[in-house]
């Protein structure tokens, strides 16, 4: 092969790529295929940061049509999961979102192996390590992620945000995250939290329960993940949201009470306006 590439001319020409390959070619045959022929394309598919799984279903399907509900079973398979090192039950929070190129007849377990080894390639050495400086696993991180995710769109709150659950999580304050709520609702029209929906009883309300929900709650990305490794140091232990896309942060439960009623003043101005 090599000495048929090196009689073409062709060791610098040959095209990366996938490829059909008759029955019965040469040797030169083959290497003018790979020089002249057309790879089979590959497709640009993004996977959004913090998306849940039934969403990055219908993603899969619409994109490289990868049957959604094959894809859901797959992401609760155990012995699947095992085999590919994901130490949890569902394979929600450990494929990594970003922009892939995908072949269009691509399995479902080989685009689920894809981002799996980008997330098992994400945690070097030195991430590794830095989880264990926290007291955390790998599984740990990923989980705070997905709520440090899920709670503000603006990348350079995320690590003042995981810096309010880091001192939260050292003296045994609930989270009490909404987003952990919103994953037990997410089947419902309305994402919008409501008084009674805080009351649900499931290891995933940390209205109710101490600590970490069981597992991640959507997919995080790398800003997120790093986020919950290199928390910003403060003394906030409370946030909301501030009218105009960011959050109000605060020290003491009043110094919070406070910025609660001037986030309730602006919505009810905003109601006015309409």
């Amino acid at each position: 092969m090599k000495a048929a590439a090196f009689l073409y001319g062709a060791e610098r020409k040959i095209k990366a790529g996938k490829y059909k390959i008759p029955n019965g070619l040469s040797y030169i045959q083959l290497v003018q295929l790979l020089v002249e022929g057309s790879p089979v394309s590959q497709k640009l598919v993004s996977i959004p940061e913090g998306i849940w799984q039934p969403k990055l279903a219908e993603i899969v399907q619409r994109d490289l049509d990868i049957d959604s509900t094959e894809f859901m079973e797959l992401s609760y398979d155990q012995n699947f999961l095992r085999s590919i090192g994901v130490n949890s039950f569902s394979l929600e929070g450990y494929l990594l979102p970003d922009s892939y190129y995908f072949f269009i007849d691509i399995s479902p377990v080989n685009f689920v192996r894809k981002l799996v080894n980008e997330m098992h390639k994400f945690f070097d050495e030195e991430k590794k390590k830095r989880a264990e400086e926290l007291g955390l696993t790998i599984h740990e991180v990923l989980t705070l992620a997905s709520i440090i995710e899920a709670e503000t769109s603006i990348k350079s709150e995320l690590q003042t945000v995981s810096g309010v659950y880091h001192n939260r999580l050292k003296i045994g304050m609930r989270l009490q995250a909404d987003p952990t709520v919103q994953y037990l609702i997410r089947d419902r029209r309305s994402p919008i939290v409501l008084l009674k929906d805080l009351q649900i009883e499931s290891p995933y309300n940390t209205y109710l329960v101490t600590g970490l929900p069981p597992s991640p709650i959507n997919n995080p990305g790398k800003d997120a993940i790093l986020a919950a490794l290199y928390p910003k140091e403060h003394n906030y232990y409370y946030f909301v949201a501030d009218g105009k896309g960011g959050h109000k942060f605060a020290s003491t439960h009043n110094e919070h009470l406070r910025n609660v009623s001037e986030y309730r003043q602006w919505q009810r101005e905003q109601r006015f306006k309409k």
